[in-house]
Formats: C-alpha cells, sequence, structure tokens
C-alpha cells in the first residue's frame, strides 16, 4: 500500500538540537493542503515549520522536506478526535453518575470537559517524543555559502 508524502521546500532559518525551522512560501494550494495542522502561515505569507534536521542543515540552505499522510491522519486523530470521543463518552458517563440531579446535564458537560482536559494535560505534557514523531523530516540539502 502506498503512503501519501506531502513534499515541500524551503529555507533553513535556525536550526537547535537536531531540528530546523524551514521558511516555505505560501502558495494557491495551501487552503487544500492536509498539512495544515503543522503548517501556519505568519503576517509575511510564509510558512515556517519545525522539523526533523538529521542531515545537519545549516541556517540558508534550501530544503527538501516530506512529511508521511498517516502521521498527519494520527496528530488529527489525537488532536481532534479522541478529545471529542472523551467529551462525549463523559456527557455519557455524568448522565449515569448524576440522574435526576437539578443540574445533571451541567455536571455531565463538565465531566466530560474534565475528561478532555486531562487527557490534554496527559499527552502533551508526558508525551514529548510522540509529538516530534509526526515532524516533517529533511530530505534533500542544497548548500548556500
Amino acid at each position: 500500500m502506498n503512503d501519501e508524502v506531502i513534499v515541500e521546500e524551503g529555507i533553513v532559518v535556525s536550526i537547535e538540537n537536531g531540528f530546523a525551522d524551514v521558511s516555505v512560501s505560501q502558495n494557491e494550494k495551501c487552503d487544500e493542503c492536509s498539512a495544515k495542522i503543522i503548517c501556519k502561515p505568519n503576517k509575511d505569507h510564509l510558512n515556517i515549520l519545525h522539523v526533523e534536521d538529521p542531515l545537519g542543515t545549516r541556517v540558508g540552505d534550501s530544503v527538501r522536506i516530506e512529511i508521511k499522510g498517516n502521521s498527519l491522519l494520527k496528530a488529527s486523530f489525537n488532536l481532534y478526535g479522541i478529545p471529542l470521543i472523551l467529551l462525549l463518552v463523559g456527557i455519557l458517563l455524568g448522565n449515569s453518575i448524576f440522574p435526576g440531579d437539578k443540574f445533571s446535564e451541567l455536571y455531565s458537560f463538565l465531566f466530560g470537559i474534565a475528561l478532555t482536559a486531562i487527557y490534554y494535560l496527559f499527552t502533551f505534557l508526558h508525551n514529548k517524543d510522540q509529538r516530534n514523531q509526526i515532524l516533517p523530516k529533511i530530505v534533500f540539502v542544497k548548500r548556500i555559502n
């Protein structure tokens, strides 16, 4: 099975500890791109991507970066899908935990929000290594002297 791979070219603007920030020009395809979750435009119509740098680039190098489509799908599910499921499960559980109470709907909603907040805290504070697995990777460097 072929995996979708998104390829982009840009210029390294900073490097630090095996990672680089790459400036990528925004174009008309950006609105339809599935990588919007990791690629946000700034006011200068440039997108700055935080990428893995296994090739040891330098600031100013022209690079080609890649990210696999399944990594984007996994990141989207972790960021949006799981929290939505937890919110709904929390509301349903809250309705069974607080039946007949005057504020049972409010308590159920707050219970769902609490489950979602716990998920985000756990995920983003304790799984820093997993976050780096979805980053794009530099696959080609053209040295600029």
